[in-house]
């Protein structure tokens, strides 16, 4: 495994060049064997945070949804006993 200071200078350049990119430079074989495992590493944490915020997001539109359908039969009771006066 390579010094913490050069891996968070690898790091900096995946994020700087981006998933794809990087994917694709692993793909070509461009890379050193430590910086290639560091890259790996690097994608890994990637995926896992977007797991992390594509979940996040679900939960926020499923809970958005379930308290739009509770307002709508709150209101459908109201106009409901609205009219029984």
């Amino acid at each position: 495994m390579a010094e913490p200071e050069v891996e968070a200078a690898w790091r900096a350049e995946f994020k700087r060049s981006g998933v794809t990119q990087t994917h694709d430079a692993l793909s070509v074989g461009g890379f050193t064997d430590e910086k290639r495992q560091a890259a790996f590493r690097w994608l890994g944490d990637e995926a896992e945070a977007q797991r992390l915020q594509q979940q996040q997001t679900y939960h926020y539109i499923r809970w958005t949804f379930l308290i739009a359908v509770a307002v709508v039969i709150a209101s459908l009771i109201a106009v409901g006993l609205s009219l029984l006066r």
